[in-house]
């Protein structure tokens, strides 16, 4: 079973957009370019964040010969988009918590009409941020305290024994669960070669639970 790294959460989201240069010059041929002017997240709420994106388009013109027969300089015409997304988090996030977004913008199509050149593209988003966790912890063999890869934690009710969550140990042993209400739970480790073993855990923010399983 491969690692899990439970520390960091990543979302990735595309926001379409579509815009348009105005031109006062006829056009033969045109160069669009994009560029990220800015981009602002704020909190809206507990676990949804609102980022407003402003780009800059660039769209480089040439003319065609005028009646001289003289070529007419390219010309640089500008244009800026202003873009607003939601992004929902599964979990409690704060401010803090949004470690980085990445950005890219792309100009997919464009069109040339009289007196305008009509853009069409896409804002690609990467927002990583620290995930809380709620319940972690290692599991190891008795005999020679290396971890366990595949060792099945579940997480039961205290009181009627009811499943709430199961997950298996990575190759370095470890096992989070980062979905858990506050409460108190039976944690239970097992494998097919060892004994099982239980643990209570008083979940309020995070408890992290070890399991050493003899064979």
């Amino acid at each position: 079973m491969a690692e899990q790294d439970p520390s960091i959460g990543k979302i990735e989201k595309y926001v379409d957009w579509s815009s348009s240069i105005g031109v006062t010059m006829p056009v033969s041929k045109v160069e669009v370019y994009q560029r990220v002017e800015r981009i602002e997240p704020s909190l809206m709420d507990i676990g949804e964040l609102r980022i407003e994106a402003l780009l800059k388009l660039f769209a480089v013109v040439s003319s065609d010969l005028d009646q001289k027969h003289i070529f007419k300089s390219a010309k640089i015409f500008t244009n800026e988009v202003e873009l607003t997304s939601f992004i929902n988090f599964s979990s409690k996030i704060s401010r803090e918590d949004i470690l980085s977004i990445d950005h890219q913008a792309v100009v997919k199509n464009y069109a040339i009409r009289p007196g305008h050149i009509i853009i069409s593209g896409t804002l690609k988003l990467n927002i990583n941020y620290v995930l809380h966790l709620v319940l972690d912890g290692t599991v190891t063999d008795f005999t020679n305290n290396s971890p366990i890869n595949g060792a099945n934690i579940s997480v039961k009710d205290i009181e009627s024994s009811e499943i709430k969550a199961a997950t298996n140990t990575g190759s370095n042993g470890k096992y989070f669960f980062n979905n858990l209400s506050p409460g108190i739970y039976l944690i239970e480790a097992n494998t097919d070669s060892h004994r099982p073993e239980q643990k209570i855990s008083v979940i309020k923010t995070r408890d992290t639970v070890n399991f050493v399983l003899h064979q």
